[in-house]
């Protein structure tokens, strides 16, 4: 079905969940009249090639509608300020806050994970310098705490971590998530949980719906190292965060979801991301956000339907990442605006969208 004949709908959703959840960990998807309403925001990053200075990315999302937005700073870099918060401040806008330990990247901009911080007396000290200078509505604790081309560290090392920022913050009154779990990372921890259930038809069912066919042939050989290795991460961490005091669960999402890292077409099914984000509230006992989602196509009317489903899935934040991760069509990040800040024709459907749910 193409993408904008796929209406997002709150109660048919339920019966994918139904079909392929295991009881105890599903939750139906079709009552939300319990659900948080949904803070949209904006992360505006490159277009065209081009990087938005802060200033310009204020007004954009401000032209999107929305009053929330994302920053980060770096542990290793950290001088005292921020540019881009200082920039979303005098803005008037809200920002949800990374805190990073060090930046990934070589000085030719090419992935070099680093390790996750050992020496939380160190660590304690620039982050209470941080949290002196910004108070964030929400602290984010590292970028995606399980991609291997971010971090090398352990779960246990980020843990640590994540428990030393939580003391701090909450001391502070600041509330806490974690980095995001990316789209592959929760792809396999409900795969895995599945199978460890006996459920090896819904397993199958779900992902290969929810990845793409060479995820698909790759979790079919569980013996694969990096795949093992991804399981047995997202399992530790997704037992710690049940017990820790997180106040949200955060994940990554794009759609189609089925077109991460490539191109081509794919149609966008709902039920995959309201069967993802109830999977993550009730395996976790907390709610849930994502301060990171997308599209991987240019059509307005995808980014219509995923708004519809992050709002139905009753995700506490939504921070839609506004960049061009490649050409068109390749199966990377499509922004809503151009190198110059002007609103695309799928930015004008998110601004149209912001207006009709306030």
């Amino acid at each position: 079905m193409p993408v904008e004949q796929k209406q997002v709908q709150t109660k048919d959703s339920a019966s994918y969940n139904e079909s392929v959840a295991s009881k105890d960990i599903a939750a139906t998807a079709g009552d939300t009249s319990s659900s948080p309403v949904t803070r949209f925001g904006v992360m505006v990053a490159k277009s065209g090639g081009r990087i938005i200075p802060p200033e310009r990315q204020a007004q954009v999302v401000k032209a999107l509608g929305v009053n929330y937005t994302r920053a980060k700073i770096d542990i290793k870099t950290w001088n005292g300020s921020s540019n881009a918060c200082d920039a979303y401040t005098a803005a008037g806008l809200k920002f949800l806050l990374n805190v990073n330990y060090a930046v990934p990247r070589n000085a030719v901009g090419d992935h070099d994970p680093v390790p996750f911080p050992t020496d939380m007396a160190a660590y304690s000290n620039t982050l209470n310098s941080i949290l002196d200078k910004y108070k964030p509505e929400v602290l984010v604790i590292e970028n995606e705490e399980d991609n291997p081309l971010y971090h090398t560290g352990s779960a246990e090392d980020y843990l640590t971590e994540l428990k030393t920022a939580i003391d701090i913050a909450h001391k502070r009154g600041i509330k806490v998530t974690n980095g995001g779990i990316t789209v592959r990372e929760v792809c396999l921890i409900v795969y895995d949980d599945l199978m460890q259930k006996g459920r090896e038809k819904e397993a199958m069912d779900f992902v290969t719906k929810a990845a793409p066919p060479a995820l698909v042939q790759r979790v079919r050989n569980m013996n694969n190292k990096v795949i093992r290795r991804q399981i047995e991460f997202g399992r530790k961490i997704l037992a710690a965060y049940k017990t820790l005091d997180l106040d949200y669960i955060n994940f990554h999402w794009y759609e189609p979801v089925k077109l991460r890292g490539k191109g081509g077409d794919a149609d966008f099914d709902p039920e995959i991301f309201s069967y993802v984000a109830n999977y993550i509230k009730t395996a976790t006992g907390k709610p849930v956000m994502s301060n990171e989602f997308g599209v991987l196509q240019p059509s307005p009317e995808l980014v219509k339907n995923i708004l519809h489903a992050v709002r139905n899935a009753g995700l506490a934040y939504g921070i839609f990442y506004s960049a061009d991760g490649g050409a068109e069509g390749s199966g990377k990040a499509v922004a809503l605006q151009d190198a110059s800040g002007n609103l695309k024709e799928n930015g004008v459907a998110f601004r149209d969208f912001i207006k009709q749910v306030r």
